[in-house]
């Protein structure tokens, strides 16, 4: 009896050590499997992990391979960018999964013996668009400084575009910040879009009325060069001067307009071509207040009123303030002999801030605009082949000064009249969609006539922007000497905390929406919200959730191996039990 209990102790030993095998057999080829497939479960509510259903297409729809060489792969990389290439590479290899036409590979570009090829790969590198970022790291003399090349190339049908995998070009010895995967699908997709898609439509800046000068847009422009191709031009009273562009920029005019140069606008309005148009009725600049307290803000016609109106808008001769606005520097008084300066708001300066209530694509998740001298925008006409809807806006608290306004500096020395800004959300950009009739029905001009020209009373089907501040688009300019280096549009000379992102993000998404390039809005403004703790309930309930944390997963484990145990014993002293009665 003892030799057959024996026995059938090492037959059920027997069969545990096989189970045990089996299932840590499993778990082996479970995990092997799993890093050979990639797999993903997107449980968050906007499905951050996921990619837009742009990017899907996109990549489903692709003709040849797409290329993509990652330049993070290096023996010595910091801690910090070896968990970052890990991002990159679940988020490529979720590209991959969605079409097979996506090869990537991660590569060290450089070699370690030869410091010659390694300084002319770096100025490839950096030819080609990719910005190379300086790394501190810590060893056992201190600190050192590791350069590495963070970005990648696309590479599709010959051709190929930079991806920088950092959000800024940093200094040496800076902590770097990589994109999030939000970011890394932006940026990534429209390189794709970008060497894959149909033929760049082209933008116009028109010259020829003292626009804002190629320095004063350069920021602007190079952003939208991402996306388009960009030309300065001159009309030069050529009647098909802008037929080739898909829209046309017209920034801050300051010269008359002749009515043939009207005319070129109108009837290339009138074929479908859209225009932005950044208007200001009233002239002033700060400079002019560089060596007195005050002056006077006057009109400047520059003959585009009559156009406007026609089309179903009109600009104010007025002057907006508004409490919500940036700060300038303001002298207070002199220690050791420096001038001393304190910020104060300056309320001809208003900051836009996009208005939930005006529910459009344009306006999705924008962050804060800045103003220089805005006018208000009134909407005219009851033609219902036009739709007019208000984009910009200022504040609950704001006030119109009509002409002639004195802009005066005394204003920030004291406290603000309340009950005279009584002129909430005024309008600064109108977006206007539909048909619109021609500025020169029944009254067209002898010399603007043509034989080779067909007249257009009507317009096809057409939209175009309207902004009543010239120098929503202007970015500031260093002067040195024969030198001019322009800053970044949002760029603040007094404050570099007042820097404001949102001008190019609004600029961008009413060129792409000109351009029926929609989807580019939705994949670069693509809503990710940060939900942030509650530091109020945080401390009130602290100490409970230190106990839940501490004991609960503890608590849980005691009552599996005890159900185990439990199970274990009924089972097996059934089978011995079962076993002795045999």
């Amino acid at each position: 009896m003892e030799k057959k209990i024996k026995k059938t102790r090492r037959i059920l030993r027997k069969q545990n050590i096989i189970q045990a095998l089996l299932i840590l057999l499993l778990i082996v080829v479970f995990n092997v499997l799993s890093s050979m497939v990639f797999f993903r479960l997107d449980l968050t509510k906007e499905k951050r992990f996921t990619i837009t259903p742009i990017s899907k297409s996109i990549l489903k729809n692709l003709e040849d391979i797409v290329y993509i060489e990652v330049y993070l792969e290096s023996d010595d990389l910091p801690v910090e960018l070896v968990r970052y290439r890990k991002v990159v590479k679940e988020f490529l290899d979720n590209f991959s999964s969605y079409s097979n036409k996506v090869e990537v590979v991660f590569k060290n570009p450089f070699q370690e013996d030869d410091p010659n090829y390694n300084q002319e790969m770096y100025w490839q590198l950096y030819n080609k668009g990719l910005n190379p970022t300086y790394i501190s790291q810590a060893n056992d003399g201190g600190k050192s400084e590791k350069m590495v090349f963070a970005a990648a190339l696309v590479k599709y049908g010959g051709k190929e575009y930079p991806v920088n995998l950092i959000n800024n070009n940093l200094t040496a010895g800076s902590d770097f910040q990589g994109l999030s995967e939000t970011e890394l699908e932006r940026d990534f997709i429209h390189a794709i879009w970008m060497l894959t898609g149909r033929e760049l439509q082209k933008v116009a800046f028109l010259e020829g009325h003292k626009e804002l000068s190629e320095y004063e847009t350069y920021d602007i422009m190079t952003s939208l060069s991402k996306y388009y191709q960009i030309d300065r031009v001159n009309m030069n009273q050529a009647l098909n001067a802008l037929d080739e562009y898909a829209v046309v920029v017209i920034a801050k005019p300051q010269a008359y307009f002749t009515e043939k140069d009207k005319f070129i606008i109108d009837q290339y309005i009138m074929q479908g071509g859209k225009v932005i148009w950044l208007i200001e009725w009233m002239h002033f600049s700060m400079d002019s207040l560089s060596s007195k307290p005050f002056e006077m803000a006057m009109i400047n016609d520059i003959n585009l009123d009559d156009q406007l109106f026609k089309y179903g808008v009109r600009i104010n001769p007025d002057l907006i303030q508004d409490l919500r606005c940036l700060n300038i520097p303001v002298y207070v008084n002199t220690i050791d002999g420096q001038p001393q300066f304190e910020p104060k708001p300056w309320y001809f300066f208003p900051v836009i801030i996009p208005d939930t209530l005006l529910d459009h694509q344009l306006l999705r998740n924008l962050e804060p605009m800045r103003t220089h001298f805005v006018s208000s925008i009134d909407t005219v006409g009851q033609d219902p082949k036009i739709k007019k809807t208000i984009l910009l806006r200022t504040s609950q608290y704001a006030k119109s000064l009509v002409h002639p306004v004195e802009v005066n500096l005394e204003i920030i020395r004291d406290e603000p009249e309340m009950p005279t800004f009584n002129k909430p959300f005024m309008p600064i950009a109108v977006l206007l969609e539909g048909e619109f009739t021609s500025n020169y029905v029944n009254r067209l001009s002898p010399e603007l006539d043509s034989k080779e020209f067909v007249f257009m009373p009507q317009s096809v089907p057409t939209k175009m922007i309207v902004i009543s501040d010239g120098d929503f688009i202007r970015n500031e300019v260093k002067v040195m000497g024969d030198n001019k280096q322009p800053y970044p549009l949002g760029y603040d000379k007094y404050f570099t905390e007042q820097f404001t992102p949102g001008n190019t993000q609004f600029i961008l998404n009413c060129v792409n929406y000109l351009c029926a390039d929609e989807d580019l809005i939705s994949l670069r403004m693509r809503e990710i919200k940060v939900r942030t703790l509650n530091t109020n309930k945080l401390k009130q309930r602290m100490l409970m959730w230190v106990y839940v944390n501490s004991f609960i997963p503890v608590l849980i484990i005691l009552v599996i191996g005890l159900l185990v145990v439990i199970f274990r014993r009924f089972k097996y002293d059934r089978k011995f039990l079962n076993y002795k009665l045999k």
